[in-house]
């Protein structure tokens, strides 16, 4: 029986039906080992019902470094519909879970693994179930997080144990597990046969904090008096000790023959019954040594020929008061059967994991062998498991040499899988030892990428530049790489000059490949504002390099760039679409996060906001998921712009603290400086002008930690306007000249509107009018909704006060439009008030409520009317189940409507 988890339960039991309704989500059960979520999510398992497919693994800590093996254990049930997938993605998945020997990058079995899925809960709603997620291997864990931040609209729940919420689940929704209540803990001694309460008895429930599996042990041990006195009472040691002490006893009261099957079932990953008994064997395990085991209850057989241990802590507890010796005599005879049983295939990599275990001192032949499993293993695309047989590698090294440049592979391992937690570690060990030319090199190399995604901006643009120059002479493509890293580094830490000098190292490697030259001039031209004009992001593909048609991702990703940079901010994004839906099918999701970066800041300047909001939320799981600080600072940045232009000052300012947060000892001035950018565009808009001031002027203010060139440009008429209405007249002059000297240098088309809207502002005769009508015709006046909605609002204040209402009319009609299409409630709201007191009113579309949605959002209401689901929608109109999300939010209120039913009564044809 369960004892006090009704509540929790029922949270699962929810988490289950909403997957069947197609509201899939996640949900991460954390807890101290023994406290019962084991129990919890048997029990999960047991009520799912027939209506939904059950899919488990459970982690175990001697299979850390074998990749995908809980996932393996996983989809068995599913690989039946292989085939359905993509060949890329089939292939991929295949050679994951060692069904072939083909290459596979990590990231596209995710995205493999989510395609799978999707596949088979089309069919069936679907239950996964991770149990001590903790201790799972990375590769499958990587896998598992991935999919549980993309099952929302989707008929897939997730649930999984933990012993602590970390940085890798922190964003998931999370159910705490703490100690029974007194009277529940009091209830189970009492199933026990515990007999009467009394202080000893009270004493020990506190003692374990209401832990049930302690109690459950605690139990068989003896009296209430004995074990007060014996276990609890006269102990410091942590729960997780106690508990495994009480353990331990137990098992030493078993025969030698019994305790030695259990340690080999322990240290086994699989639990193969036929495996660990045949390696028992070899220890001399007689026979009815399962049979004892299984009747004092540490082990059961389960389907599939498998063994479980009753509870992961036991197994926990076994494998830990074994002796080392011990230990090492269970791998040892855990490698010989693995090798006679499969000589060949996956499984002899199993067996060089156990021999190494087994291992005791320095072995070359052992490390090399574990050297070239870690290469199968990457090529499986289980890059965080080939960092940990990379790791044992190097402790196996008799040289220091050794040891260092396997650490070095180790580190680097751990990184492109998106593990940081793991390979910050390895690196810090690997540059505190000795290291010859050749591995220092690569651990500058690598040090400097690390930097670039998850440290201070300035220093990896400096470790990137210096391997770039080291490296141009022997290798020129991963010079030209690493430079263009650096430019990406040195535009976020607003260094323009070291820019330029990444842009002309990879033009002086035109030497080489004659493609390099165009495409560092092109770059260099694109650092100070001066892009080629023309040039299309379709044609710098064509142009690449031969270097970089070798690099799949850079050849899409600099294009990506050039095109950000440019001068068609909706060219560069419909090449930035393309760029992204092809990362998504190949698996290279890292880069992907890059792009939708860049991405989300061209649909926020163009106006598409609904997409902007989908593609920086998607961005922000993949950084998370690859461990990329950085880009989170840059895309909770967007995310804050957004807010302000929405007027939503509460989501404005989370996002920006939490950008900021991250950002500013990142010198990732480009992130904090939008954020402060947005920050400023409220106050402006909620009509505290001093700390507009304030806060804009920041942006280019020498030695403020939010001063970036590039984002006080962007910000240079909401500087003004914010100066203006302080009226600090002098202020306003100051930035405006600074603006137009450099408008007067750029080819970039944006700024030309911004100028005229400046000088409007700023001139007080009727030359302002000339200057509002140019801004409002100029050519980058298209491009920029939001600044030309706020423009034309501008423009009719300004006719207003000079009593032109007809003309004021006509503009702050166009500004309404314009503000209330984007979603700009908070300036539309004012655009409307003007209008009014110009004595003109808000147009009307049609006489019924619908017709005030947009195309889009009309689309996304009829097809939901229907009955499809956010997912179904997403797919008829290419949009993902977030955006349609959105779009619906925004119906239901122009609607006046509360839920997706009453749809069906709402007159949407009438819309012509």
């Amino acid at each position: 029986m369960l004892y006090g988890r009704q509540t929790e339960l029922q949270a699962l039991s929810r988490l289950v039906a909403e997957a069947s309704a197609g509201r899939g989500g996640a949900l991460i059960v954390e807890g101290d080992a023994g406290v019962g979520k084991t129990a919890l999510l048997r029990r999960a398992v047991a009520a799912a019902g027939s209506g939904t497919r059950v899919l488990t693994c459970s982690g175990v800590q001697a299979e850390v470094a074998l990749a995908f093996g809980g996932l393996q254990r996983l989809l068995t049930p599913l690989l039946d519909q292989l085939p359905e997938l993509p060949d890329d993605q089939a292939a991929a998945l295949r050679s994951a879970l060692g069904l072939s020997t083909a290459p596979a990058a990590d990231l596209l079995v995710r995205t493999a693994v989510l395609s799978l899925l999707d596949r088979a809960a089309a069919r069936t709603p679907l239950l996964l179930v991770a149990d001590d997620l903790h201790w799972l291997d990375p590769a499958t864990a990587g896998v598992l997080l991935f999919a549980a931040r993309r099952i929302e609209g989707r008929s897939i729940a997730f649930l999984a144990a933990v012993r602590e919420v970390g940085e890798a689940t922190g964003d998931l929704p999370r159910l705490t597990l703490g100690g029974l209540a007194p009277d529940t803990a009091s209830a189970l001694l009492d199933a026990h046969g515990w007999g009467t309460p009394g202080p000893a008895r009270c004493a020990i429930a506190a003692a374990v904090g209401g832990n049930p599996l302690a109690l459950e042990e605690l139990v068989r041990l003896g009296s209430p008096a004995e074990v007060a006195e014996k276990v609890v009472l006269t102990g410091t040691a942590p729960l997780s000790l106690r508990l495994r002490e009480v353990f331990a006893e137990r098992t030493r009261e078993l025969p030698e023959s019994a305790r030695t099957l259990l340690l080999v079932a322990a240290a086994e990953d699989s639990g193969h019954t036929g495996t660990v008994l045949a390696a028992a064997g070899r220890l001399a395990v007689d026979a009815q040594a399962l049979d004892v085991v299984e009747a004092a209850g540490y082990l059961e057989e389960v389907p599939g020929a498998r063994l479980r241990f009753r509870h992961p802590l036991v197994r926990a507890a076994v494998y830990a008061d074994a002796s080392a010796r011990r230990r090492a005599l269970a791998h040892r005879a855990l490698a010989d059967e693995l090798a006679t049983q499969h000589p060949e295939g996956g499984q002899r990599e199993r067996a060089v994991w156990h021999r190494a275990l087994a291992a005791t001192g320095p072995d070359e032949q052992l490390a090399e062998a574990l050297v070239a499993g870690a290469e199968t293993v990457r090529r499986r695309g289980g890059l965080a498991a080939a960092a940990a047989v990379l790791h044992r590698a190097a402790l196996l090294s008799p040289t220091e040499q050794q040891h260092t440049r396997r650490l070095a592979a180790a580190a680097h391992a751990a990184w492109k899988s998106g593990s940081p937690q793991l390979a910050h570690p390895l690196l810090r060990e690997a540059l505190s030892r000795p290291a010859d030319a050749e591995t220092q090199l690569e651990l500058d190399r690598l040090r400097g990428m690390m930097e670039l995604w998850g440290g201070d901006q300035q220093a990896a643009v400096a470790r990137l530049l210096d391997s770039a120059v080291a490296l141009a002479g022997r290798s020129p493509d991963k010079a030209v790489t690493l430079a263009f890293m650096a430019v990406d580094g040195a535009l976020r830490a607003d260094r323009t000059d070291e820019a330029l000098r990444a842009a002309r190292l990879i033009e002086a490697a035109g030497v080489e490949d004659p493609g390099y030259s165009r495409y560092g001039s092109w770059l260099a031209d694109a650092v100070v504002g001066r892009p080629l004009d023309g040039l299309t992001p379709w044609q710098i593909l064509q142009a690449a390099p031969e270097g970089l048609s070798r690099n799949d991702a850079h050849l899409h990703a600099w294009p990506a760039a050039l095109g950000h940079l440019g001068a068609s901010p909706r060219m560069a994004r419909s090449f930035i679409v393309e760029a992204c839906d092809h990362f998504a099918t190949s698996g290279m999701l890292a880069v992907r996060g890059l792009l939708l970066s860049w991405l989300a800041d061209l649909e926020y300047r163009t106006g598409l906001w609904p997409e902007c909001e989908a593609h920086a939320q998607e961005g922000l799981r993949m950084a998370r998921d690859v461990g990329q600080p950085v880009l989170e600072a840059d895309l909770l940045a967007v995310l804050a712009l957004l807010s302000a232009g929405r007027g939503e000052a509460e989501d404005c300012r989370g996002y920006a603290e939490r950008a900021q947060a991250l950002a500013v000892p990142q010198a990732n001035r480009s992130a904090a400086g939008t954020a402060q950018w947005a920050l400023g565009r409220l106050s402006l808009a909620a009509g505290d002008y001093a700390e507009a001031c304030e806060r804009l002027a920041a942006l280019g203010e020498p030695g403020s930690p939010f001063a970036h060139s590039r984002v006080a440009r962007q910000a240079a008429l909401d500087v003004v306007e914010a100066h203006v209405r302080a009226n600090r007249r002098g202020a306003a002059e100051q930035s405006a000249r600074a603006f137009e000297e450099w408008a007067e240098q750029t080819t970039l088309v944006w700024p030309e509107p911004a100028r005229h809207g400046i000088r409007a502002l700023l001139t007080e005769d009727d030359a302002a009018d000339k200057h509002f009508q140019a801004a409002l015709s100029a050519a980058g006046a298209a491009d920029a909704p939001l600044a030309r909605g706020h423009t034309a609002l501008l423009y009719g204040e300004w006719l207003r006060r000079n009593r032109h209402e007809g003309e004021a009319r006509a503009q702050l009609r166009s500004a309404l439009d314009t503000l209330e299409g984007l979603g700009a409630r908070g300036e539309a709201e004012r655009a409307r008030t003007q209008l009014r007191a110009a004595g003109g009113a808000p147009r009307r579309r049609g006489g019924d409520p619908s017709a005030r949605l947009t195309v889009q959002e009309l689309q996304v209401a009829r097809l939901a009317a229907e009955g499809l689901s956010n997912r179904e929608i997403g797919a008829r109109l290419s949009l993902s189940p977030r955006t349609v999300g959105y779009h619906l939010y925004k119906v239901f209120p122009k609607l006046g409507i509360s839920s997706r039913s009453q749809l069906r009564d709402a007159d949407l044809d009438a819309v012509g």
